[in-house]
Protein backbone atom coordinates (compact mmCIF):
# COMPACT_ATOMS: atom_id res chain seq x y z
CA UNK A 1 0.00 0.00 0.00
CA UNK A 2 1.37 3.40 -0.93
CA UNK A 3 0.29 6.68 1.21
CA UNK A 4 -0.50 10.04 -1.18
CA UNK A 5 -1.14 13.58 -0.34
CA UNK A 6 -4.21 15.05 -2.54
CA UNK A 7 -3.26 17.94 -3.95
CA UNK A 8 -3.69 21.05 -7.20
CA UNK A 9 0.08 21.97 -9.02
CA UNK A 10 -1.13 25.28 -7.92
CA UNK A 11 -0.06 24.36 -4.38
CA UNK A 12 3.51 23.83 -6.11
CA UNK A 13 4.06 26.54 -8.20
CA UNK A 14 2.71 30.02 -9.25
CA UNK A 15 -0.02 29.34 -11.41
CA UNK A 16 -3.79 30.71 -11.77
CA UNK A 17 -6.56 28.98 -10.34
CA UNK A 18 -9.25 27.56 -12.16
CA UNK A 19 -12.96 28.64 -12.19
CA UNK A 20 -13.73 25.51 -9.78
CA UNK A 21 -10.76 26.22 -7.66
CA UNK A 22 -12.14 29.77 -6.97
CA UNK A 23 -15.86 28.78 -6.72
CA UNK A 24 -14.67 25.71 -4.34
CA UNK A 25 -13.02 27.89 -1.71
CA UNK A 26 -15.85 30.55 -1.74
CA UNK A 27 -18.09 27.45 -0.17
CA UNK A 28 -16.20 25.82 2.16
CA UNK A 29 -12.25 26.58 3.94
CA UNK A 30 -9.76 24.72 2.92
CA UNK A 31 -7.11 24.68 5.31
CA UNK A 32 -4.80 22.03 3.04
CA UNK A 33 -3.97 24.56 0.47
CA UNK A 34 -3.01 27.25 3.27
CA UNK A 35 0.13 25.65 4.57
CA UNK A 36 1.71 25.96 1.46
CA UNK A 37 1.49 29.49 2.06
CA UNK A 38 2.81 29.69 5.30
CA UNK A 39 5.55 26.87 4.72
CA UNK A 40 8.37 26.13 2.84
CA UNK A 41 7.29 23.05 0.56
CA UNK A 42 10.34 21.51 1.79
CA UNK A 43 9.96 21.41 4.94
CA UNK A 44 5.76 20.32 4.53
CA UNK A 45 6.88 17.45 2.48
CA UNK A 46 9.80 16.28 5.37
CA UNK A 47 6.68 16.54 8.20
CA UNK A 48 4.64 14.48 5.52
CA UNK A 49 7.26 11.70 4.63
CA UNK A 50 8.03 11.39 8.25
CA UNK A 51 4.08 10.93 9.01
CA UNK A 52 4.52 8.54 6.14
CA UNK A 53 3.47 10.10 3.62
CA UNK A 54 4.79 8.12 0.28
CA UNK A 55 4.32 10.46 -2.85
CA UNK A 56 1.10 12.76 -4.11
CA UNK A 57 -1.62 12.40 -6.22
CA UNK A 58 -1.64 15.35 -8.51
CA UNK A 59 -4.35 17.73 -10.09
CA UNK A 60 -3.38 18.88 -13.15
CA UNK A 61 -5.61 22.16 -14.55
CA UNK A 62 -6.41 21.47 -18.31
CA UNK A 63 -3.94 25.06 -19.04
CA UNK A 64 -0.88 23.89 -17.33
CA UNK A 65 2.16 24.44 -19.34
CA UNK A 66 5.48 22.48 -20.64
CA UNK A 67 7.18 24.55 -18.12
CA UNK A 68 4.96 24.02 -14.95
CA UNK A 69 5.13 20.51 -15.89
CA UNK A 70 9.52 21.23 -15.59
CA UNK A 71 8.79 23.25 -12.97
CA UNK A 72 6.78 20.76 -11.03
CA UNK A 73 9.00 17.88 -11.79
CA UNK A 74 12.31 20.02 -10.10
CA UNK A 75 9.90 20.23 -6.80
CA UNK A 76 9.08 16.46 -6.43
CA UNK A 77 12.70 15.05 -7.81
CA UNK A 78 14.61 16.97 -5.32
CA UNK A 79 12.23 16.59 -2.47
CA UNK A 80 11.95 12.85 -3.04
CA UNK A 81 8.00 12.89 -3.47
CA UNK A 82 7.10 11.13 -6.79
CA UNK A 83 3.38 11.75 -8.21
CA UNK A 84 1.79 8.05 -7.88
CA UNK A 85 -1.50 9.35 -9.38
CA UNK A 86 -2.55 12.05 -11.67
CA UNK A 87 -5.86 13.33 -11.24
CA UNK A 88 -8.42 14.86 -14.02
CA UNK A 89 -9.09 18.61 -14.10
CA UNK A 90 -11.59 19.89 -12.50
CA UNK A 91 -12.22 22.45 -15.59
CA UNK A 92 -12.76 18.99 -17.31
CA UNK A 93 -15.64 18.31 -14.41
CA UNK A 94 -18.58 18.37 -16.84
CA UNK A 95 -17.53 17.22 -20.02
CA UNK A 96 -13.70 15.07 -20.47
CA UNK A 97 -12.81 14.47 -24.11
CA UNK A 98 -10.85 11.74 -25.64
CA UNK A 99 -7.77 14.10 -26.35
CA UNK A 100 -8.13 15.30 -22.82
CA UNK A 101 -7.88 12.14 -20.86
CA UNK A 102 -4.59 11.21 -23.43
CA UNK A 103 -2.88 14.58 -22.27
CA UNK A 104 -3.52 13.20 -19.26
CA UNK A 105 -1.37 9.78 -19.99
CA UNK A 106 0.98 12.00 -21.54
CA UNK A 107 1.69 13.91 -18.03
CA UNK A 108 1.42 10.16 -15.97
CA UNK A 109 4.11 9.56 -18.37
CA UNK A 110 6.55 12.43 -17.66
CA UNK A 111 5.95 11.31 -13.84
CA UNK A 112 5.93 7.46 -14.45
CA UNK A 113 2.84 8.08 -12.59
CA UNK A 114 0.40 4.43 -12.65
CA UNK A 115 -3.05 5.83 -11.82
CA UNK A 116 -5.40 7.97 -13.48
CA UNK A 117 -8.36 9.13 -11.92
CA UNK A 118 -11.57 10.07 -14.00
CA UNK A 119 -14.86 11.56 -12.89
CA UNK A 120 -17.13 9.15 -13.98
CA UNK A 121 -20.16 11.99 -14.10
CA UNK A 122 -17.35 13.63 -16.63
CA UNK A 123 -17.67 11.11 -18.95
CA UNK A 124 -21.16 11.03 -19.45
CA UNK A 125 -22.90 8.98 -22.03
CA UNK A 126 -19.33 7.81 -22.84
CA UNK A 127 -18.74 5.68 -20.62
CA UNK A 128 -22.21 3.35 -21.97
CA UNK A 129 -19.81 3.11 -25.15
CA UNK A 130 -18.23 0.33 -26.26
CA UNK A 131 -15.74 1.93 -28.57
CA UNK A 132 -14.90 4.54 -25.97
CA UNK A 133 -14.12 1.76 -23.62
CA UNK A 134 -12.15 -0.26 -25.82
CA UNK A 135 -10.08 3.31 -26.64
CA UNK A 136 -9.74 3.97 -23.17
CA UNK A 137 -7.82 0.30 -22.74
CA UNK A 138 -5.83 0.99 -25.70
CA UNK A 139 -4.72 4.40 -23.77
CA UNK A 140 -3.78 2.03 -20.29
CA UNK A 141 -1.32 -0.34 -22.46
CA UNK A 142 -0.06 2.32 -24.42
CA UNK A 143 0.79 4.62 -21.86
CA UNK A 144 1.10 1.44 -18.81
CA UNK A 145 -1.33 2.83 -16.92
CA UNK A 146 -4.58 2.14 -14.98
CA UNK A 147 -8.05 4.27 -15.36
CA UNK A 148 -9.43 4.40 -11.47
CA UNK A 149 -13.39 5.82 -12.14
CA UNK A 150 -14.14 7.86 -9.32
CA UNK A 151 -17.49 7.70 -7.70
CA UNK A 152 -19.22 11.18 -7.05
CA UNK A 153 -20.85 13.01 -4.45
CA UNK A 154 -25.08 13.69 -5.37
CA UNK A 155 -24.82 17.31 -6.26
CA UNK A 156 -27.74 19.65 -8.08
CA UNK A 157 -25.17 18.08 -11.71
CA UNK A 158 -25.91 14.44 -10.91
CA UNK A 159 -29.45 14.43 -9.56
CA UNK A 160 -30.59 12.86 -12.71
CA UNK A 161 -27.58 10.42 -12.62
CA UNK A 162 -27.79 8.09 -9.83
CA UNK A 163 -25.48 5.85 -11.09
CA UNK A 164 -22.85 8.32 -10.25
CA UNK A 165 -23.37 8.38 -6.44
CA UNK A 166 -25.50 5.56 -5.67
CA UNK A 167 -23.37 2.83 -4.60
CA UNK A 168 -24.17 -0.37 -6.21
CA UNK A 169 -25.23 1.34 -9.94
CA UNK A 170 -21.84 3.33 -10.11
CA UNK A 171 -20.27 -0.36 -9.48
CA UNK A 172 -22.46 -1.71 -11.93
CA UNK A 173 -21.58 0.72 -14.67
CA UNK A 174 -17.56 0.03 -14.03
CA UNK A 175 -17.96 -3.57 -13.48
CA UNK A 176 -19.22 -3.80 -17.07
CA UNK A 177 -16.75 -1.60 -18.91
CA UNK A 178 -13.63 -3.71 -17.39
CA UNK A 179 -11.55 -0.75 -15.34
CA UNK A 180 -10.57 -0.32 -12.08
CA UNK A 181 -12.06 2.17 -9.49
CA UNK A 182 -11.39 4.95 -7.18
CA UNK A 183 -13.63 4.66 -4.10
CA UNK A 184 -13.93 7.74 -2.15
CA UNK A 185 -15.36 7.28 1.05
CA UNK A 186 -16.68 10.65 1.59
CA UNK A 187 -18.71 10.96 -1.33
CA UNK A 188 -20.03 7.00 -0.50
CA UNK A 189 -20.61 8.69 2.60
CA UNK A 190 -22.74 11.39 1.75
CA UNK A 191 -25.52 9.38 0.48
CA UNK A 192 -25.26 7.48 3.32
CA UNK A 193 -23.93 4.18 2.26
CA UNK A 194 -21.79 1.59 4.10
CA UNK A 195 -18.34 2.14 2.76
CA UNK A 196 -16.81 -1.16 4.15
CA UNK A 197 -19.53 -2.52 2.52
CA UNK A 198 -19.00 -1.08 -0.70
CA UNK A 199 -15.36 -2.08 -0.61
CA UNK A 200 -16.08 -5.77 0.44
CA UNK A 201 -18.38 -6.43 -2.41
CA UNK A 202 -16.16 -4.17 -4.88
CA UNK A 203 -12.53 -4.83 -4.01
CA UNK A 204 -11.57 -6.46 -6.91
CA UNK A 205 -12.01 -3.85 -8.88
CA UNK A 206 -10.60 -1.04 -6.56
CA UNK A 207 -7.21 0.11 -6.62
CA UNK A 208 -7.44 3.36 -5.74
CA UNK A 209 -9.12 5.02 -2.39
CA UNK A 210 -9.88 8.51 -1.61
CA UNK A 211 -9.81 8.64 2.05
CA UNK A 212 -11.60 10.95 4.47
CA UNK A 213 -14.28 11.28 6.52
CA UNK A 214 -17.48 13.28 6.28
CA UNK A 215 -20.74 13.82 8.22
CA UNK A 216 -24.23 14.53 7.35
CA UNK A 217 -25.49 18.24 7.64
CA UNK A 218 -28.33 20.08 6.16
CA UNK A 219 -26.10 21.76 3.60
CA UNK A 220 -24.54 18.14 2.18
CA UNK A 221 -28.17 16.80 2.28
CA UNK A 222 -30.35 19.00 1.46
CA UNK A 223 -28.62 22.18 -0.28
CA UNK A 224 -25.91 19.06 -1.60
CA UNK A 225 -23.27 21.31 -0.86
CA UNK A 226 -19.87 20.20 -0.13
CA UNK A 227 -19.45 21.26 3.11
CA UNK A 228 -18.56 18.80 6.04
CA UNK A 229 -17.19 16.42 3.74
CA UNK A 230 -13.57 15.65 2.93
CA UNK A 231 -12.89 16.30 7.10
CA UNK A 232 -9.90 14.53 8.81
CA UNK A 233 -10.03 11.05 9.77
CA UNK A 234 -12.39 10.72 13.18
CA UNK A 235 -13.85 14.24 13.04
CA UNK A 236 -17.02 12.58 10.97
CA UNK A 237 -19.21 9.93 11.55
CA UNK A 238 -17.77 7.30 8.66
CA UNK A 239 -16.18 4.42 10.36
CA UNK A 240 -12.85 4.77 9.39
CA UNK A 241 -11.38 2.71 12.23
CA UNK A 242 -13.32 -0.43 11.00
CA UNK A 243 -12.62 0.25 7.63
CA UNK A 244 -8.70 0.31 7.71
CA UNK A 245 -8.88 -3.07 10.05
CA UNK A 246 -10.73 -4.38 6.79
CA UNK A 247 -8.22 -3.06 4.38
CA UNK A 248 -5.33 -4.86 6.32
CA UNK A 249 -7.02 -8.04 6.62
CA UNK A 250 -7.57 -7.70 2.81
CA UNK A 251 -3.90 -6.60 1.88
CA UNK A 252 -4.71 -3.39 0.05
CA UNK A 253 -1.91 -3.00 -2.04
CA UNK A 254 -3.51 -0.30 -3.91
CA UNK A 255 -2.63 3.67 -3.71
CA UNK A 256 -4.77 5.42 -0.60
CA UNK A 257 -4.99 9.06 -1.03
CA UNK A 258 -5.85 11.86 1.68
CA UNK A 259 -8.38 13.86 -0.04
CA UNK A 260 -8.63 16.43 3.14
CA UNK A 261 -9.40 19.48 3.93
CA UNK A 262 -7.14 20.07 7.36
CA UNK A 263 -3.95 21.70 7.98
CA UNK A 264 -0.86 20.03 8.05
CA UNK A 265 -0.64 18.98 11.78
CA UNK A 266 -3.53 16.78 10.95
CA UNK A 267 -2.80 15.91 7.69
CA UNK A 268 0.39 14.15 9.63
CA UNK A 269 -1.53 12.83 11.98
CA UNK A 270 -4.34 11.18 9.81
CA UNK A 271 -0.91 10.02 7.83
CA UNK A 272 -0.04 8.33 11.06
CA UNK A 273 -3.19 6.83 12.10
CA UNK A 274 -3.42 5.02 8.11
CA UNK A 275 0.28 3.90 8.78
CA UNK A 276 -0.03 2.49 12.11
CA UNK A 277 -3.29 0.88 10.95
CA UNK A 278 -2.68 -0.83 7.85
CA UNK A 279 1.22 -1.35 8.14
Amino acid sequence: MKLCLYSQVSDLIQTKKTLFEKLNNLVIKDEKHGMFENKSIDYVFKSLKRAGVDGLELIFPSFVSDTDIEKVQKIVTENKMPVLSIHQSNDSSFDISLDDIENLCETARKFSSKIIVLHIDSLKNQIFSNDFVEKLKHFQREYNVLFAIENMPKSIFTLGKSYTYKGDKFASVVNKTGLSMTLDTTHIGQVNEDICNFYQKNKKRITHIHLSDCKTSWLNQKLLLANDTHLPLGKGELPIANFLKILKKENYSGIITMEINASLNDLCSCAELIKKNIS
